[in-house]
């Protein structure tokens, strides 16, 4: 449907279009679920490189290691938080360079994106860990780790310990393939497979709360949660605008356009995984909002309409303060407390 078309529509007509989208296959809130299309699936491997114990550890040493930064200072980890739901601690992130334009997306759950960054400029984890020739990422980005990767290997290399993983685990000493490689290997262990919804849907109906289980049916119903967020992964792995305020250091951040150099694309960022969302220091793009609390008022109020391009399905939701209460009560039942618990390794 042309988005002209979608826009002619009465708004109360529009909604009721869009919840039967959304409900279309699953069934009606306050009805038995099948719940089998809820359950997280493996992560994908890439053929050209498994997993393996040896490459995970490697991959854990290096994404909290600070001497892959240029001022040997700062880690990927540093951004990535476990303790703040794998997303950034601050606002915004910050780098070499100062306060940048984003807030530092959770890595959690990341190995089941289709593409990685807020705009999807990479398409693998590997391409996102910017230790890739021709491709940047916070490795290799000026205003983040700001190093080069050539500097990288040269100080891997020059660690008796590192040099000696590496040829364990890829048969070679560190080159950027498999700095990337092992990386990416890590951040595919960062699942929530035991958050407290997910043994709800493998079958222990105690793991929720009487609220989350209703939240649960605001999600899928009239909160149109479901429309975005769909399972198993809670997330179409599309991009969207959804109203939100830019704020910090950008003027503007045109997101997904600055990628497909698509008009229709101004203003979207893609749609992240709602698993582990509740431990987070900070929500959107630009870090605008900072409790669960705030991003549900934000969506029950149809975002902003004064924002440029503000997609139409975000409409005032007309949530009940209990509702709202409740969806936030399912939200925290999709923390897995595990890995918020995630430690830096011993380093060599």
């Amino acid at each position: 449907m042309e988005r002209n078309a979608i826009k002619s529509i009465p708004v109360g007509g529009f909604r009721a279009m869009v919840l039967s989208l959304a409900l279309a296959g699953f069934a009606p809130a306050g009805h038995a679920v099948d719940l089998s299309g809820w359950k997280l699936p493996q992560v994908p491997v890439p053929a050209d490189n498994p997993q393996s114990a040896a490459k995970i550890a490697l991959g854990h040493q290096l994404s909290f290691d600070p001497r892959l930064s240029k001022n040997d200072a700062m880690s990927c980890a540093g951004c990535h938080l476990p303790a703040a739901g794998g997303g950034g601690p601050t606002a915004r992130a910050f780098g070499q360079g100062g306060e940048l334009g984003r807030w530092a997306p959770t890595w959690d759950n990341s190995g089941y994106y289709t593409s990685q960054f807020w705009d999807g400029r990479a398409v693998s984890l590997e391409e996102q860990t910017g230790a890739l020739p021709g491709h940047m990422g916070p490795i290799t980005s000026p205003g983040e780790m700001g190093e080069d990767i050539n500097n990288v290997v040269a100080k891997l290399n020059a660690i008796p310990a590192y040099r000696k993983q590496f040829n364990q685990v890829f048969g070679a000493d560190a080159t950027p393939e498999n700095v990337a490689k092992a990386i990416a290997a890590f951040e595919r262990t960062l699942v929530s497979g035991n958050a407290p919804f997910q043994r709800y849907v493998k079958g222990d109906k105690k793991a929720l709360s009487p609220a989350a289980k209703r939240g649960f049916e605001v999600f899928r119903g009239k909160g149109l949660c479901i429309t975005c967020h769909t399972p198993p992964l809670l997330t179409d792995n599309g991009f969207h605008n959804i109203g939100t305020p830019q704020v910090g250091p950008l003027k503007e951040d045109l997101g997904r356009y600055a990628v497909s150099k698509d008009e229709a694309d101004k203003g979207k960022f893609k749609t992240p995984s709602l698993y582990n969302s509740a431990s987070l220091a900070f929500f959107m793009h630009d870090g605008s909002f900072s409790t669960l609390r705030q991003v549900v008022e934000h969506y029950n109020r149809g975002g902003d309409p004064s924002v440029a391009n503000q997609d139409p399905l975000i409409m005032p939701l007309k949530l009940s303060e209990q509702e709202q209460e409740d969806l936030i009560a399912f939200l925290q039942s999709l923390t897995d407390e595990s890995l918020n618990r995630i430690q830096r390794p011993a380093l060599p």
